[in-house]
């Protein structure tokens, strides 16, 4: 049975968000860019600028001497993330098998789903109509026998709204005129040793590649030689991997208006950090690692990370580890837009019993109080709401404005 795979991109997610939120944007040149420093570097270019010679990785200040009328957005990873969420939904319901690449670009194995989704052209038609009608955002398909054929089918066009299938063993004459820029790891301004050894050679296209033997390409590319030859006649067996899922808890705050206090984003915090607590306790659950990212006003993010030494669910044992990460985090004197907490590495809740009745050493004792005020804390809030009772840090941040 011949492998039907299927390759969804959106080429320049963020600039297509940005553009479906604001439609003065649709023809004009824009990249994404950190807008708090002159040396920052491009994110993502839009193929209007790529026309002046705008392309990922350059800096700001080169990109808009190539193109003056260059309009360059900020970078939002939290609404790419949300959307990038919410195409999965709907990818999900077109392949058994899917595989989510980056924000935007998938993989689905619809071999041998003929019966149950129609042919795979069909199925691309109506997974392209329902992202259009669902999140009113529009990519790029191509379809072949495996994963390398179908990526470059998508991206030799580049333009949204079009469907390339190359069927089993037209493979070669499709590759021969494109460009080896195409490849993974070989795009134009990537560091490659390949790359260079590549245009040294004049080996600009696939097809030249294929013509070339392998012993003749093992003497200037090493290692790399032989993938790189059964890549350019077509040859590609890495199967579709389904995504890994990781359980998480997740909490965050936008803070209105943004808050530069040391105290209040520590207040800010630590009440997420009950939040999160009391909901790993309804589920029963404890974790070992716990992320806070901190987004500032200029759109810049900053992430730290916290593996605990034992698996705990309890605002007493987290509670000091999340003031140093948030001390660790904030270095930078820009105000906070927003805070995220978020728990990982999470695990079922296991506590063993005593055998016998021995009375408790003085620590035990005081850990078991802990508890019992967090659990009693955890029934008031529940009868009288959230802001019914605030300790500890969160009970010095600031009442809200208004």
């Amino acid at each position: 049975m011949d492998r039907r795979i299927l390759c969804f991109q959106i080429p320049s997610f963020a600039i297509a968000l940005a553009r479906r939120a604001d439609r003065s944007l649709d023809g004009r040149p824009v990249a994404i860019a950190p807008s708090h420093t002159r040396r920052a570097r491009l994110v993502e270019a839009s193929p209007e600028a790529a026309t002046d010679g705008v392309m990922p990785g350059m800096p700001i200040d080169l990109a808009r001497r190539l193109c003056p009328a260059l309009r360059i957005l900020p970078p939002d990873p939290r609404l790419v993330h949300t959307a990038h969420q919410e195409l999965q939904q709907v990818v999900a319901g077109f392949a058994p098998l899917w595989e989510p690449i980056l924000p935007g670009y998938f993989y689905l194995d619809l071999t041998g789903t003929t019966r149950l989704y129609g042919r795979a052209v069909d199925a691309a038609a109506r997974l392209e109509r329902e992202i259009h009608t669902r999140q009113d955002l529009t990519g790029t398909i191509g379809i072949a026998g495996n994963k390398l054929v179908s990526h470059l089918a998508a991206s030799a066009l580049g333009q949204p709204s079009q469907l390339v299938s190359i069927w089993p063993g037209s493979e070669s004459a499709f590759l021969e005129p494109l460009s080896t820029g195409l490849l993974p790891g070989l795009s134009p301004g990537h560091l490659s040793k390949v790359r260079a050894a590549l245009e040294d050679l004049n080996l600009g296209t696939l097809g030249a590649i294929a013509r070339t033997s392998v012993t003749q390409l093992e003497l200037a590319l090493g290692p790399a030689a032989r993938l790189l030859h059964e890549w350019s006649i077509g040859i590609d067996p890495t199967p579709v991997r389904p995504a890994i899922e990781h359980p998480s808890v997740e909490y965050g705050r936008t803070l209105d208006p943004d808050e530069i206090d040391d105290g209040a984003i520590l207040g800010h915090a630590c009440e997420l950090l009950e939040e999160l607590c009391r909901c790993l306790r309804r589920q029963q659950r404890t974790c070992r690692h716990l992320v806070l990212t901190l987004r500032h006003g200029d759109h810049t993010e900053r992430s730290t990370r916290q593996w605990l030494p034992a698996p705990t669910c309890w605002e007493h044992d987290l509670a000091g580890v999340l003031k140093r990460m948030v001390f660790a985090a904030f270095r930078r004197r820009v105000r906070l837009h927003s805070i995220v907490l978020r728990a990982e590495a999470l695990a079922p809740s296991a506590e063993q019993l005593p055998l016998f009745a021995l009375d408790p050493s003085p620590e035990q004792a005081a850990g078991l109080r802990r508890h019992r005020l967090s659990a009693a804390l955890d029934r008031v809030r529940e009868r009288f709401g959230d802001a019914a009772v605030r300790w500890g840090y969160a009970a010095l941040r600031p009442p809200a404005r208004g």
